[in-house]
């Protein structure tokens, strides 16, 4: 046997044995093997169907078609096991997997997921945020399936286009995904938020100390009383449609006029260097609540109106929002008033009561200005029924007498100063006493709600993730693939959780890869630059194993291996797989 006969074979990786050893930290694959076994005459396993796809969305392609051809030129046994082949993952394949994980169902795995990560962590009070977007469908679905694809409010501005409502619930800290819910494209927020408490009820250990943030649409009767049924805490915002929101911002002001008054509860830096920065102030007040309090042995709910308590909170971004925006509203109220006096003008008034009375449902719908009426008497020449030139001796034309309306705007500053005050400020809502919570900390986990809503949520799921728009054929694939992209931003926002705490603990951050200096804030995304171009490099004799050499790495890719606790060998050592269960074993 000579040199000659040596195999050499080098394959990219990147960070993927990260993602993978991330995997197994959280579960995944225990929970996955647990309930859906490989079967004997299975090549590869529903939890490596799921594992590839994650792996497929966190190296930035989401699209799940010819995954097999995609992954012949990575290391694929690195990452899931020796004698792993790209081939088993064709497009049936993977969509099989979905319909077993759908069938088992995702609640069950997702809920299996968290206790298993929740029971590894000591017990402390924690925030849920939660919160719902839409998924846009192209092309024709059944509409007697479940969630049934159609219309209705698109937060994508795509109304011609059918629906599903996807909602999540993210751990405050972490950002872990605690639940996960696929609806019909016309069901409420009132109604999905329902349902998402219902699942966080039976998921959560001691709801005692788990405080729900959401948007809005958690402030209604019923879900408020499912709420303090269930005994969790929340905060929320006051829908401005609601009366009480007006009252409250009214006493808020009666009880300092000015707003410099009020207490700072949180700053923020203004736009640019030179600008100051950006306060909020506020206080809490009691306002009353209807609840519908569920009641015992199926009777009626019971209703009530429960005080509760109540922070206003004054903005100086949203004061300079309707600042910059107000000669606008006054220019457009002024030529839509124009526009339509113009039509009023047309019309000929025989007496002065007349013309007034034209223009005061005008002047009465103003909202940032007062008008004063005044009229004008006119004397209109008539025309002679004859043309041309009258003859000398020829009476003179008739006249007749008209009443023209005469508008005077002026702004209203009262009405200005109303509207300033009632939009420079939010009403918050918490069932927490202000001995529990201050105002800041009610304030500052609301401004959390971004976690969901921003790059560790929604944001990731439909940015770099595009996890819409969907081209799956059935709703239930959707939904088993939502459950996917779940574990997918459930790795990501546990990479950098934990980078960033362990950052915090040690008091130094990580070597930014593109500004050269130590960053104590990267994100997964930065972090996981320290790993491209790892490649893997393995030899073999004929009849022999592949044996891997080492991989080389910097040394702030081995510094990111650190703080996540992960060992290098993830990039020279495959995992073992899981043995093959069911008949002919």
């Amino acid at each position: 046997m000579s040199i000659d006969d040596l195999e050499i074979r080098s394959l990219p990786v990147g960070h993927l044995p990260v993602i993978r050893a991330c995997l197994d930290k959280l579960g995944v694959f225990a929970v996955l093997d647990e309930h859906l076994p490989r079967h004997a005459l299975a090549h590869a396993s529903d939890a490596e169907c799921l594992a590839l796809m994650v792996l497929n969305i966190l190296s930035g392609r989401v699209a799940l078609w010819r995954m097999d051809q995609r992954f012949e030129h990575i290391d694929l046994e690195l990452l899931l096991g020796e004698g792993v082949e790209p081939g088993w993952f064709h497009d049936n394949r993977l969509g099989r997997a979905l319909d077993h994980i759908d069938e088992v169902g995702t609640d069950t795995l997702l809920s299996d997921i968290v206790l298993r990560y929740l029971g590894g962590r000591e017990p402390e009070p924690f925030s849920v945020h939660l919160d719902h977007t839409t998924l846009k469908l192209y092309g024709v679905y059944e509409t007697d399936q479940q969630p049934t694809p159609a219309h209705g409010f698109s937060k994508e501005h795509r109304p011609d286009l059918k629906q599903l409502v996807f909602g999540m619930s993210l751990h405050g800290a972490v950002g872990i995904p605690l639940t996960m819910g696929l609806h019909s494209g016309n069901t409420s927020d009132h109604v999905a938020n329902r349902d998402h408490l219902s699942r966080l009820a039976d998921l959560l250990p001691d709801p005692d100390e788990v405080t729900v943030v959401a948007d809005c649409k958690l402030v209604d009767g019923e879900t408020l009383g499912r709420l303090t049924g269930a005994g969790f805490h929340f905060v929320s915002l006051v829908p401005k449609t609601f009366g009480v929101r007006k009252e409250l911002i009214d006493q808020a002001w009666e009880a300092a006029p000015d707003a410099a008054d009020w207490p700072i509860l949180a700053s923020k830096p203004g736009g640019k260097k030179t600008d100051p920065p950006l306060h909020y102030r506020g206080r809490s007040f009691a306002g009353r609540f209807a609840l519908q309090l569920p009641a015992e042995d199926d009777a009626p709910r019971v209703a009530s109106h429960e005080p509760m308590r109540c922070l206003v909170v004054h903005s100086d971004a949203l004061a300079g929002r309707f600042a910059k925006a107000l000669e606008g509203k006054l220019a457009r109220e002024t030529a839509a008033l124009k526009k339509t006096h113009r039509g009023v003008l047309a019309k000929e008034f025989a007496c002065a009561e007349d013309a007034e009375a034209a223009m005061g449902p005008l002047v009465k719908r103003l909202k940032w200005h007062t008008g004063s009426v005044s009229v004008e008497q006119k004397e209109i020449v008539e025309k002679r029924s004859q043309r041309g030139r009258p003859p000398k001796d020829a009476p003179p034309p008739p006249t007749r007498t008209v009443f023209v309306p005469r508008v005077v705007l002026e702004r209203d500053e009262d009405a200005i100063a109303a509207a300033r005050r009632q939009a420079s400020c939010f009403v918050l809502v918490t069932d927490w006493a202000e001995d529990e919570w201050s105002d800041e900390r009610v304030l500052a986990e609301y401004r959390h709600q971004a976690i969901v809503e921003g790059h560790t949520g929604f944001r990731w799921l439909k940015g770099p993730a595009a996890v819409a728009p969907v081209f799956l054929e059935t709703p239930t694939r959707i939904r088993a693939l939502g459950f996917v992209f779940m574990i997918a931003l459930m790795v990501r926002n546990f990479i950098q959780f934990t980078l960033r705490g362990g950052m915090k603990k040690r008091g130094r951050g990580v070597r930014h890869p593109f500004r050269k200096k130590p960053d104590d804030n990267l994100t997964t995304e930065m972090a996981l630059v320290w790993f491209d171009g790892a490649m893997t490099t393995a030899l073999r004799l004929p009849g022999t194993q592949w044996t891997r050499r080492p991989t080389r790495l910097s040394e702030h890719a081995l510094d990111v291996l650190q703080l996540l606790g992960i060992d290098e060998a993830v990039f020279n050592s495959p995992p073992e797989r899981r043995k093959r269960t069911g008949p002919g074993e």
